[in-house]
């Protein structure tokens, strides 16, 4: 059972590249490379009603995997904290769905204010999960972790910096791209993570030599 709710983290990135490339072919003149992700669920935007089953689907995927992360936790801190913040990730995250944001030509709304605030604190609150996550590995996976990190927020900011631009209905070439590096980052994370947690589930946790505190042999 814990086996297959930590696997659940593996599909969720598979499925989340999925929807992203199923919509982006299913958006009538939609560019890959310079339209942000969130432009397919806007108000009014022509996948919306596809959207929707498909990133509840995500997210109960992404419920299951941090309830597996959980478990396997046990009473090790690293791994309960990476789960608590996985789990706000779920929560805060259904906040892009409360507050989408409005197409290009449109004026924009107090939904789009939200959309950012939400955006923003779900990077904040994955920083803090792929922070804790990876202190339950060695040297190499905690640099790892942080790298990704650091990715996920440089690729996070230079997105930000088209948003007056969306707002001003003015070209944006690299939004988009940059906005699949930085969730490319966290995405792939998750995917390790689940591989490597179902091998904590699979054999005997301390013969793999893992731990919440740095290990002096794994450097």
């Amino acid at each position: 059972m814990v086996y297959l709710l930590l696997l659940c983290g593996l599909i969720s990135t598979v499925l989340y590249v999925a929807i992203d490339v199923i919509d982006a072919l299913n958006y009538p003149g939609y560019n890959y490379f310079a339209q942000a992700i969130s432009e397919m669920s806007a108000i009014g935007a022509p996948t919306t009603t596809l959207l929707a089953p498909l990133y509840r689907g995500w997210s109960l995927l992404f419920v299951a995997f941090t309830a597996g992360v959980w478990i396997v936790g046990r009473n090790r801190s690293a791994l309960r904290w990476c789960a608590r913040l996985m789990l706000g990730v779920a929560v805060v995250g259904t906040g892009l769905s409360i507050f989408p944001m409005t197409q290009r030509t449109m004026e924009p709304t107090s939904s789009d204010t939200m959309h950012l605030i939400v955006a923003a604190a779900t990077m904040t609150l994955l920083s803090g999960a792929i922070l804790a996550g990876g202190r339950a590995f060695g040297r190499s996976f905690r640099r790892y972790s942080a790298i990704t990190i650091g990715v996920m927020l440089v690729f996070f900011f230079l997105t930000m910096q088209d948003v007056p631009n969306v707002a001003a209905d003015q070209p944006t070439p690299y939004m988009g791209l940059n906005e699949r590096i930085s969730m490319s980052a966290w995405l792939l994370w998750i995917a390790v993570y689940s591989v490597r947690l179902m091998r904590i589930a699979s054999f005997d946790g301390d013969a793999l030599g893992w731990s919440d505190a740095p290990q002096k042999s794994q450097r």
